[in-house]
């Protein structure tokens, strides 16, 4: 691949280019036998970016198939690249691996075989006789079951599928640019267009995350967000499909909050899910079961959550939620309505203070942990930008490097360092883009700075909790119900 800085080429303009061709209503043949092509793109990389990209997917297909839990590689079959000649139909490496699924209860694993086909080298590109030979990488993906079986929802529903990476006859070896195709064997070899409204969606969907993951790649990305830093992504898997399939269906279907409930219920399962992973490690050191409180539960699903699972909490906000009855049932303490002054509280038997998306309560809930005693932990994920005097007109440093959000969560890990926390951080699997969870629970010395005292007794003075959007709307209608001069 030709080295080119990266400051060269502007990145939005190379994803911008995406506008494949797609062949749904009648497949076009491909130079392969049997196998039809789907769509194409080109793709301003070189063939060793998709290389990389193959590979990669290879290894790891949840990247792809969002389904798929991980893959085990069965065995892997190496071909003698002196032996191998560049017309030769046989492939230069042969992986079989197995596919996991995250419902191991529901969906069955299935086996799989990969191949890898090359006749792109830099022989190739320098044999006169080859000069119209098309220069083609690639991959082949087969199911090996058993004949009259199908394949399991997750799967395209063909007999193989294939990427190719065709350079053309460009006489530039190794330069950034070629065609990407999505090619298939049908199931019947008469159904040759794709006319499934969902299977055309899922192949182009395929076709542009290749071809945006080969660019990236080619630009050196690399992801900033470090997910399973603190809970491993298997543990965390398995923990959130029993949490979600016990409790979503029913949530879901019996949700009566205004809120959307595929974004707020399951964004609380995988919270909870996340909690719980990480309690039951606590639990071998401590030799206990975990107690918490939900400072600013909001609408109560994730304080449900954790003690539906066996543990001792409860949560507490400004103002009850229409869906609190539902979840407290015999437990009427189990939700809580208390305006909170946090210069004031502490919970000296609790071991778990836990601020999710917890607005103006966020930067306090480390102080309040570290006034609870030498037990307390605390997690929080931060949300908007409050300060430690209830108000949003904190000033926080930017730049190019730095956005607003990491801005913030730096801000309270220092609140947190300053009281004497050691801050763990990780970033959860959950839909939204305010993901950071900050984690105290290991302690250092108190290096609590006299600015941050200073900070912490004004704010303590001026704090006001916020008001609750019942109170916005009664002071809305009372301000309209003014006389017009009044206003």
């Amino acid at each position: 691949m030709s080295k080119k800085k990266v400051d060269q080429v502007d990145p939005q303009s190379l994803f911008q280019q995406f506008s494949p061709t797609l062949y749904f209503e009648s497949c076009k043949a491909s130079s392969k036998d049997q196998y039809f092509i789907v769509g194409e793109q080109a793709v301003p990389v070189a063939r060793d970016a998709y290389w990389d990209t193959i590979r990669r997917w290879t290894l790891e297909p949840q990247l792809v198939i969002p389904p798929i839990e991980k893959a085990e590689i069965n065995s892997t079959i190496q071909t003698d690249l002196d032996s191998h000649s560049e017309d030769s139909q046989e492939p230069i490496e042969t992986i079989v691996r197995e596919l996991i699924p995250k419902r191991k209860t529901k969906d069955a694993i299935l086996k799989e075989r990969v191949e890898y086909f090359e006749n792109d080298s830099a022989d190739v590109w320098l044999n006169p006789k080859m000069k119209n030979i098309d220069r083609e990488a690639r991959v082949v993906y087969t199911p090996l079951i058993e004949e009259g079986a199908s394949v399991p929802f997750y799967y395209p529903k063909v007999k193989a599928y294939s990427f190719v990476y065709d350079a053309g006859t460009d006489e530039e070896f190794g330069a950034e640019k070629g065609t990407l195709r999505l090619e298939i064997i049908p199931c019947e070899p008469s159904e040759v267009a794709v006319s499934d409204t969902k299977m055309r969606y899922a192949l182009k969907a395929i076709l542009h995350k290749l071809f945006k993951w080969c660019i990236q790649t080619r630009l050196g990305y690399t992801k900033k967000a470090q997910h399973d830093v603190l809970v491993s992504k298997e543990k965390y898997q398995l923990m959130y499909q029993h949490i979600k399939s016990k409790y979503g269906p029913e949530l879901v279907a019996n949700w009566t909050e205004k809120t959307d409930p595929k974004k707020f219920v399951y964004e609380d399962l995988a919270i909870a899910s996340y909690l719980l992973c990480l309690w039951k490690d606590e639990e071998v050191k401590t030799k206990r079961k975990q107690t918490f409180v939900d400072l600013g539960c909001g609408n109560g699903l994730l304080t449900f959550l954790l003690t539906s699972e066996g543990y001792e909490g409860y949560g507490i906000d400004i103002a009850d939620r229409k869906i609190w009855p539902a979840l407290c049932k015999d437990n009427k303490d189990m939700l809580r309505v208390e305006a909170l002054y946090p210069a004031q509280i502490s919970y000296p038997n609790t071991e778990w203070l836990i601020g999710n998306h917890a607005d103006e309560l966020v930067p306090w809930i480390p102080i309040i942990a570290s006034k609870s005693g030498e037990n307390s932990k605390f997690m929080v994920i931060p949300c908007c930008f409050y300060g430690l005097d209830g108000t949003r007109s904190l000033s926080l440093p930017e730049s190019e490097t730095l956005g607003k959000y990491r801005a913030y969560t730096n801000y309270i890990k220092e609140i947190a360092s300053s009281v004497g926390y050691n801050c763990e951080e990780d970033y959860l699997r959950i839909p939204s883009t305010k993901n950071i969870a900050i984690i105290g629970r290991l302690k250092q010395a108190n290096n609590q700075n006299n600015k941050l005292n200073k900070s912490i007794q004004v704010a303590s003075q001026s704090f006001i909790p916020r008001k609750t959007d019942r109170e916005k709307e009664e002071e809305r209608q009372e301000f309209l119900k003014r006389p017009k001069l009044e206003k």
